[in-house]
């Protein structure tokens, strides 16, 4: 009774204040007029050009008089009017899509762009974007992003190892005018994944003012295109037509020297080649993992293994094929000394296979094989095996799954389950049964989902990232969130959770409610507060935290402070964690982030210091220190990506050992 009383309570005191908010600012919000009538999907015939326009922030090119023209950006996701408008040109020849952007501001000289790293963070930036369903299916995109000063950054459909030569390149530049800025994009058709015979794909172009909280967009898009895939609310452009291009593999051989505690030289190769237009084989003989700085784990307390992103080229190639790590975490896999993968989306179909051999320690070899159908925009099934075999230890596992659902309004909602068996060498190993049903339906409405769960005491995945077994229960997570174009929330989100779960036997094992709240604020600061109430087995816990953010829209000097405090395991429990950044100046920063663990008599700590000194897009020096406990190490690092040639990177130490490393490291990678 007594912990209702408090969540009650605390939500009664979030809800008033999101009412005080919205009564502040409802007042103030215009209703702009969108298209008369039902939304439906459009269609739009593309315009072509056989005069290539020059890709340099000017709109002199004869191709954008006769161009595709969209004028009258609608905002995305509110009624919010549309103060700084911009215009947007189209077209394309043979090889190329090309558009340019006119994008007016009331104050050109408050338009902020600060990211000069390729495919770095510009999430602060001014920017526009252009997202194309290359599929035409209305499921999943790529999308090209230029901030204010050229600053490029590209998302590709399934995922794409960080690799100029592999991902393929494409132009863009900017330039400063007296009502704002222009921007010029030519994107390859040889970039896109589509079927053979395509002559539709599914676009829209975007823009986002960092003192804005919602993008504007063209064609317009209804209000519910957020409570989906916002591919499926894209604009279909037709008499595209682009070629066909035969396979051609890319080939990437590297060498790598080390000197210091011994010499030693090492020599490998990537191999890239697409088995059709929207498949892709890669092939890897000895890859390098040893100049690929890794995730650090921070230290927070936690009942399971935490989960740590994969940085490695290979497995981040078609990495969106296999994304859900209890069935493949690539971290399983230490050692490659040869592997093979082949993954794509061609139409409905989804495939994925991978395989892995390795001579070092418990010389282990891995095997996965997915394959997903669609049928139309929500609904599916598919199935994953897997193997894994290392010295003294055998493992299969192998999953089916189905999904269904619907959209009606602005309501999305999904059913989903699964079932899984694991073998160990010839007989069976458990299983895992798992049922979801999700309901969406944007901001400002109550979203969430329910699921149930059973995995059994023996279930194994060698290969997966198995948080718990010998657990049944049910569980559930409700959200609502809200954004604001006006007044001093920008945004602001209230959850509640809650599971129980018995042991597979129906002893107990634990319960647990989550409650909290988070908000944006437009002056860049943000606050958050959230309760946790339960217990795990033989444990009581209790925790209460609160966060604090600030300089959230600064690229390089942003921070944030969160304690958590109450018991864990029946005792004092405290975790603090710091995050600052800091701008020397526009080519030199720092970043720290700084971790205190506190668990009854025991105490942790863990200190991240990273500094980037940026020279130009493609070329920067960098070095990290890690320090936890007694163990520090300490790293530098320099890399020269080129958009065609050879790419260089030398370190001064090993960027993931546990201690310092005086060794130094030069890696050549060629690509031809």
């Amino acid at each position: 009774m007594r912990r209702s009383r408090l969540i009650l309570l605390l939500f009664a005191a979030l809800g008033a204040a999101n009412a005080f908010g919205q009564a502040d600012i409802s007042a103030q919000i215009g209703r702009p007029s969108p298209p008369a009538g039902q939304w439906h999907r459009g269609r739009m015939k593309l315009a072509h050009t056989n005069q290539a326009p020059k890709i340099d922030g000017k709109l002199d090119d004869a191709c954008w008089k006769a161009a595709t023209h969209g004028k009258g950006f609608f905002r995305l996701l509110s009624n919010d009017p549309v103060m700084d408008q911009t215009e947007v040109w189209m077209c394309a020849d043979k090889e190329n899509l090309y558009f340019a952007f006119h994008c007016t501001d009331r104050n050109p000289a408050t338009i902020l762009a600060k990211e000069t790293q390729r495919n770095g963070n510009l999430n602060q930036d001014e920017r526009v974007v252009v997202v194309i369903d290359s599929q035409s299916l209305h499921h999943d995109s790529s999308a090209f992003w230029v901030n204010a000063i050229g600053t490029q950054l590209q998302e590709m459909e399934g995922g794409v190892a960080d690799n100029q030569a592999w991902q393929g390149d494409w132009h863009a530049a900017t330039s400063r005018c007296d009502d704002g800025w222009i921007a010029e994009m030519s994107i390859p058709f040889r970039l896109l994944h589509y079927p053979k015979g395509a002559h539709s794909f599914g676009m829209f172009v975007a823009r986002r003012k960092p003192d804005e909280s919602n993008f504007t967009c063209w064609p317009y898009m209804p209000p519910q295109s957020d409570t989906g895939s916002i591919a499926q609310y894209a604009t279909d452009f037709d008499d595209i037509n682009p070629p066909y291009y035969a396979p051609k593999p890319t080939v990437s051989p590297y060498m790598l020297a080390t000197t210091g505690q011994g010499t030693s030289a090492r020599f490998g190769m990537d191999v890239k080649y697409p088995l059709t237009t929207s498949i892709t084989g890669v092939a890897t003989v000895k890859p390098d993992f040893q100049t690929v700085e890794g995730a650090v784990q921070d230290i927070s307390f936690s009942y399971t293994e935490k989960y740590v992103p994969d940085r490695r080229p290979f497995f981040a190639e078609g990495g969106g094929v296999i994304d859900d790590s209890f069935l493949f975490y690539s971290q399983r896999i230490a050692d490659v000394d040869f592997g093979l993968k082949v993954a794509g989306k061609n139409g409905p179909t989804t495939l994925g296979l991978l395989s892995t051999s390795s001579s070092i320690g418990d010389k282990q070899s891995a095997n996965v094989a997915t394959f997903d159908q669609q049928f139309g925009q929500y609904s599916g099934m598919g199935g994953t095996f897997l193997s894994s075999h290392q010295t003294g230890s055998e493992g299969e596992v192998a999953q089916v799954r189905a999904y269904y659902g619907w959209a009606k309004g602005m309501r999305n909602v999904r059913f989903f389950s699964n079932a899984t068996q694991a073998w160990l060498g010839n007989g069976q190993h458990g299983q895992s049964l798992f049922a979801n049903v999700n309901t969406y339906a944007g901001k400002g409405q109550l979203n969430g989902n329910l699921y149930v769960v059973k995995t059994d005491a023996g279930f194994d995945n060698p290969l997966g990232l198995v948080d718990e077994t010998n657990t049944q229960g049910v569980g559930m997570n409700l959200n609502t969130f809200n954004v604001y174009d006006h007044g001093a929330v920008e945004k602001r989100n209230f959850y509640l959770s809650g599971s129980s779960f018995n042991h597979c036997d129906s002893s107990f094992f634990h319960r647990y409610i989550y409650a909290g709240s988070e908000f944006d604020m437009r002056n860049g600061m943000g606050y958050g507060v959230d309760l946790t109430l339960g217990s795990r087995e033989q444990y009581a816990d209790r925790s209460l935290s609160g966060k604090v953010l600030w300089n959230q829209k600064s690229l390089l000097s942003k921070g944030s402070l969160s304690v958590d405090f109450g018991r864990r395991q029946d005792m004092p429990y405290r975790f603090t964690a710091l995050n600052q950044g800091f701008a020397a100046n526009k080519q030199l920063s720092f970043d720290l982030s700084f971790g205190d663990l506190r668990l009854g008599s025991d105490s942790q700590t863990q200190t991240i210091l990273t500094g980037t000194y940026r020279i130009d897009p493609l070329q920067s020096f960098g070095g990290r220190m890690v320090s936890q406990g007694s163990k520090t190490n300490v790293y530098f690092s320099y890399g020269h990506r080129t958009r065609k040639g050879n790419d260089m990177f030398v370190l001064l130490g090993d960027p993931n050992s546990p201690t310092t490393q005086r060794s130094v490291t030069l890696k050549m990678v060629w690509s031809f």
